[in-house]
């Protein structure tokens, strides 16, 4: 796999503008071919046709100018590969005409049950709908600026016979966002109903609140708690600082107002959420990118080996090569970019103090008050519909438009409010009047983010149903104890921390059947662990956890440096969880987690002294495209000893494992992952069941032998 060098570790050493220190460009962690190749039998393929047709010569918006939704429906196909074949499923996709040239059409494109080299869902994009190689120069531009962005690139299509040149572009999927260093969480795009609206109807629909936003990765809505997380999120883009949440927003409008403004009109906005600052990142989509005079200053230069990295990233992507202007526009931007004042937004949190739009709240006041007098439900006339989620339960609430009142409310189920608040444009007919449901969010009180004083002490007591809040950007020489005095307390640290010991300790009694079994690993925050370390830097740090009942003891995410010790001992679920980071730590010792007791992924780790025991399902799982190089290990009295998963390399110089199941296993577990490469040099393994376990994708090597 051709990897584009020279990322972000020269960027995050000049800049701290990155929303995490491992997000880095993910174009170099694809490997997508520069040529596709569709079959569809002559059914899937004269279905795929007749919808073409009727699409082109149908539409209600503009002089049907639009692309009636009821064309885009799923035909079957398989993509043609040299070892193998995918079942696939294509559609046409795109809002006008111009992404029909029959016989080709702009597609959408899900893989059934496999991923296209890690790919699950994407688009291929006839090239006049995006101005073609200026759409991926603009998302590869972007990338170098940290921003997360969707793989683009210029492909040669075959389909069914017809060739032509297309737009490969990535779809906001999980996928995506892990390359990108952030855990799955809640995309959202504006619900694009206007489209749908006569005169009249906008007239009604701009008298009363309307902003409507939807989630754009549906596939994230697996359980209540995520729901609540799309829902929040939902809810703040209708605060008054709402522009102030989204993360380095103003640079990434000023940038694109110069040469991607379409993308800056509201229908193409995408964010993406961060359930634990309550803020959001900007994520890029159809700015059909421009070149105008005089928005450019070429006297602007960046270092030539970032320069010709470019150049031949952008020459891979495209097979063309950069035109002056293409060199101007980088290295202007670029410039800006490395001028920036440093950008402290690792250390932004938003509280739930938030003030909502006037119309928003008047709706809101409306839908409260009738619930709260439960009066007679009325007939539903012209009204416009409502969907929310209040005291853990979703609601439908009708807005009669001709008396300004709410006429009836009635609880749906998570299924129908999911549905709700991930599809766009689907619209309820009501005596003539087009209604399309708008999503008000949640309106149920968030978990509270308290701040901790860290100037003035080095003990504190976690004594309340909040998230706690200790940041330091640079805090060196100090030893700190953290009590917990409530079972629903969590602790989110961020900062850079040197000679920094940190202790917590439980001070409360529970019981198993006390401990809130919800059906998900993270609360509405997004926090799996009862202590959490984010965006940090360590040198020679302490960590000291006892007691925990949280799905992790302690979970470092998107963090580097040196960490001297962690101990971790009676761990109700995972001890250790390290995520989207770079570390290396010198001694890890824990006993009696109730799954994993350690468990990596996402990130490179170097481990020099492992003890650990008890642990109910794995004493050291690595996956999700880690590189774990291990010195010294020993584990005992679990099921499996160590495994290595999913597109990681694990490398052991010695392991004494003991009382297992198992004592080696290697396999592939996730579709958009290859198997895995587990090589000990020193291995002993005694009192077990099995030695090694090990799936057709994987490999495990032994000393010499493999």
């Amino acid at each position: 796999m051709r990897l584009i060098k020279f990322l972000t570790f020269s960027l995050l050493t000049l800049n701290v503008f990155a929303h995490s220190n491992s997000l880095a460009n993910s174009f170099k962690k694809l490997d997508i071919p520069n040529k596709i190749t569709f079959e569809l039998n002559n059914y899937e393929y004269n279905r795929y046709l007749r919808r073409g047709m009727r699409a082109f010569v149908d539409g209600e918006i503009d002089g049907s100018k639009n692309i009636k939704k009821k064309y885009k429906k799923w035909v079957n196909a398989t993509i043609i590969l040299d070892n193998k074949q995918l079942n696939s499923k294509v559609r046409i996709m795109g809002d006008w005409k111009d992404h029909l040239q029959l016989p080709m059409t702009s597609l959408k494109v899900k893989i059934v049950e496999d991923t296209y080299f890690g790919v699950a869902r994407f688009n291929l994009f006839l090239p006049q709908t995006r101005n073609s190689e200026r759409e991926v120069f603009w998302n590869l531009l972007l990338s170098y600026l940290n921003f997360p962005t969707l793989y683009t690139r210029m492909v040669d299509v075959n389909f069914n016979g017809n060739r032509y040149k297309a737009i490969f572009q990535e779809d906001a999927t999980k996928e995506f966002l892990e390359r990108n260093g952030i855990t799955e969480t809640a995309i959202l795009k504006q619900n694009d109903f206007e489209f749908y609206l006569n005169e009249s109807e906008k007239e009604i629909y701009n008298k009363y609140f309307s902003s409507s936003y939807v989630v754009d990765n549906n596939n994230f809505l697996k359980n209540n708690v995520s729901s609540l997380i799309a829902s929040e999120a939902i809810s703040y883009t209708s605060t008054k600082e709402f522009k102030n949440r989204i993360i380095n927003g103003d640079f990434f409008e000023k940038i694109n107002s110069r040469f991607a403004k379409h993308g800056l009109a509201e229908i193409n906005r995408k964010y993406i959420y961060i359930p634990h600052k309550k803020m959001y990142l900007p994520l890029y989509y159809d700015g059909m990118v421009e070149f105008p005079p005089k928005q450019t200053n070429c006297n602007k230069k960046t270092q030539k080996e970032i320069l010709d990295n470019f150049d031949n990233d952008f020459y891979f992507l495209t097979n063309k090569e950069l035109t002056p202007i293409q060199k101007c526009v980088f290295q202007d931007i670029y410039a800006e970019f490395l001028e920036k004042k440093i950008d402290n937004s690792h250390y932004k949190f938003f509280s739930d103090n938030t003030n909502f739009s006037q119309d928003y709240l008047y709706i809101k006041k409306k839908i409260v008050n009738y619930l709260k007098n439960n009066p007679e439900p009325k007939e539903i006339s012209k009204s416009m519909i409502y969907t929310f989620l209040l005291d853990n339960t979703y609601h439908k609430c009708y807005f009669n438009i001709l008396d300004n009142s709410i006429s009836k409310c009635e609880k749906i189920s998570n299924e129908n409010y999911n549905k709700f608040i991930s599809e766009s444009g689907e619209k309820i007919k009501q005596n003539g009047f087009t209604s399309f449901p708008i999503n008000l969010g949640n309106f149920d009180k968030a978990i509270p983010l308290v701040n901790l004083d860290n100037d003035n002490s080095n003990e504190f007591f976690l004594s309340e149903e909040a998230t706690y809040i200790y940041s330091s950007q640079n805090l060196k020489d100090k030893s700190l104890r953290f009590f917990f005095n409530n079972s629903k307390s969590k602790i989110l640290i961020n900062g850079q921390f040197e000679n920094v010991d940190f202790n917590f300790q439980n001070n409360f009694n529970y019981k198993k059947n006390n401990i809130n079994n919800n059906n998900a690993r993270y609360d509405q925050n997004l926090l799996t662990g009862c202590i959490s370390f984010f965006n940090s830097k360590f040198n020679n740090v302490k960590i000291f956890a006892e007691n925990m009942i949280c799905e992790d003891s302690v979970n470092i995410k998107n963090s580097s440096g040196l960490i001297e010790k962690i101990n971790i001992n009676n761990s109700f679920y995972d001890g250790l969880d390290l995520d989207f980071s770079n570390l290396e730590i010198n001694e890890i010792i824990i006993g009696n987690a109730g799954n994993d007791c350690i468990d990596l992924s996402f990130g490179t780790y170097f481990i020099k002294k492992v003890l650990i025991e008890k642990c109910n399902d794995k004493g050291i799982s690595i996956g999700e495209n880690s590189a774990a190089n291990l010195k010294n290990i020993f584990v005992a009295e679990s099921n499996i000893g160590i495994a290595s998963k999913d597109s990681s390399t694990t490398r052991i110089d010695k392991a004494v494992i003991t009382k297992v199941e198992t004592c080696l296993s290697a396999y592939k577990k996730k579709k958009e992952f290859e198997g895995s490469l587990l090589s000990v040099k020193d291995f002993d393994c005694r009192n077990y069941y099995k030695k090694i376990d090990l799936d057709k994708f994987s490999k495990i090597k032994i000393g010499n032998s493999i």
